[in-house]
């Protein structure tokens, strides 16, 4: 695996270029923040949402992933205020707009008083704020628009945090490493929520690449790119309309039971092998659980199962797409989902309903719930020809089952985080400045 210390962001040379997202954040920004008089150029940021293929609650357990960084994307659109030292976003999203002053002391305060988008940005803002001899990110103004779907397990969260960060970074701050990055944006996301998310959505909005998954190791941040070379087979994510909080179904609770786990697993390995080294489930094997699992109470044996075995999922899916067995990476979501809905109890019944839908369609490979659980997306492998009847089936099945109408969505392994600075009159015919941005 490679541990790479710096990767290029992506560059947009015209608004056309612009994905999708970052095009709406520009036309928002001009009309919510533009005046005839200022003509300075516009900067804007956009990271991608993720798809993770295998390796779910693995990456807080410092075990391995394999996401892949998808062609849906967050954006903002902004440039420095020119006065006073109060940054304002609007979010498109929501359709309002929240502000916040520049000093630490009332970051406190702006949690209380701030919509969640806001929280965000002011958290990567405090963040940034407290690298030594970076320097200070300039107050903003900034639109915020994307197509990766909101509390549907592709990340929206992780895209928005980064997507601040590159813009912040393209406005004469910190400009940091993927990896930097993606730790100061995990860092973000945990004080501004109070949910202690692992680092795997930040490091694939970082470093995904078009065509290839991210093997990640989550202890060592190594990370290998393995091209995903499987022809006529796509990847369908299917938002269940089921909304979660991560801070309120459980999250916290599955990652204190693994550490739980962890002592009760090192005290009684420690007994037959004091030397070994043991600081969470990723150093636990198959063998470790048959021989030291009756000194797991319920449910903690069957939290540390999903996680031991998931990481050998990691690896058996790494050896398929080598390989470039569809079925077996497809055999490998299904036991995937089983360990998730059973070991780790992280499904729902409209998870369930859409996963059972999905694989009775001819041509679908393998399906399983992805991200957190409790709601969220299924993501669905399957072959390129089954997609329309897939749509129909869950289009036909999945509301008289769950009362709910979801929404299938077909994806690119084509993500990558980008900035461009633009003119600031709508013009397309006007060259743009390139960024420098490493």
């Amino acid at each position: 695996m490679q541990h790479s210390a710096s990767e290029d962001v992506g560059h947009a040379g015209s608004p056309a270029m612009l994905p999708e997202p970052a095009q709406r954040a520009l036309a928002d920004y001009r009309e919510h923040f533009g005046r005839p008089d200022d003509t300075r150029p516009i900067t804007v940021a956009w990271a991608p949402g993720r798809v993770n293929l295998i390796g779910e609650h693995t990456d807080y357990n410092e075990g391995l992933v394999l996401p892949v960084a998808v062609d849906r994307y967050v954006a903002l659109a902004g440039r420095p205020t020119t006065a006073g030292a109060t940054t304002t976003c609007y979010s498109v999203h929501h359709r309002r707009a929240a502000s916040f002053g520049a000093a630490r002391s009332a970051l406190r305060n702006d949690r209380r008083r701030l919509p969640l988008f806001a929280r965000y940005v002011r958290g990567v803002l405090a963040e940034l704020a407290t690298l030594p001899g970076a320097p200070r990110v300039p107050a903003f103004d900034a639109a915020i628009a994307g197509d990766v779907p909101v509390g549907g397990g592709m990340s929206s969260s992780a895209a928005l945090t980064v997507a601040i960060a590159t813009l912040a970074g393209a406005l004469s701050g910190p400009a940091l490493d993927p990896l930097d990055t993606a730790r100061l944006c995990q860092h973000a996301e945990q004080h501004s929520t109070g949910v202690q998310v692992g680092i795997m959505d930040q490091a694939a909005s970082c470093l995904g690449r078009p065509g290839s998954a991210l093997f990640l190791d989550c202890r060592s941040l190594a990370y290998e790119h393995v091209p995903v070379a499987l022809p006529d087979v796509a990847l369908a994510v299917f938002d269940t309309g089921v909304s979660r909080s991560l801070a309120a179904v459980g999250y916290n609770e599955r990652r204190a039971q693994c550490e739980a786990a962890v002592a009760l697993l090192t005290a009684a390995i420690h007994a037959q092998q004091p030397a070994r080294s043991i600081t969470a489930l990723r150093d636990i094997t198959p063998g470790d659980l048959a021989r030291y699992g009756q000194a797991l109470p319920e449910p903690l044996l069957r939290r540390a199962r999903h996680v031991v075995t998931e990481n050998e999922r990691v690896r058996e899916a790494i050896a398929a797409l080598r390989a470039g067995d569809a079925a077996r990476l497809g055999a490998l979501l299904d036991a995937s989902h089983a360990s998730l809905r059973d070991d780790y109890e992280v499904s729902c019944p409209e998870l369930d309903a859409a996963v059972e839908i999905g694989r009775s369609v001819p041509g679908v490979l393998g399906a399983r719930l992805m991200g957190a659980g409790f709601g969220g997306s299924v993501l669905l492998l399957a072959r390129d020809d089954a997609l329309p009847a897939l749509k129909a089936a869950l289009a036909s099945a999945y509301p008289p089952r769950t009362g709910r109408i979801g929404t299938l969505h077909v994806c690119r392994i084509a993500g990558t985080r980008g900035t461009a600075t633009l003119p600031a009159a709508e013009d397309d015919t006007l060259p743009a400045v390139r960024s420098a941005m490493p």
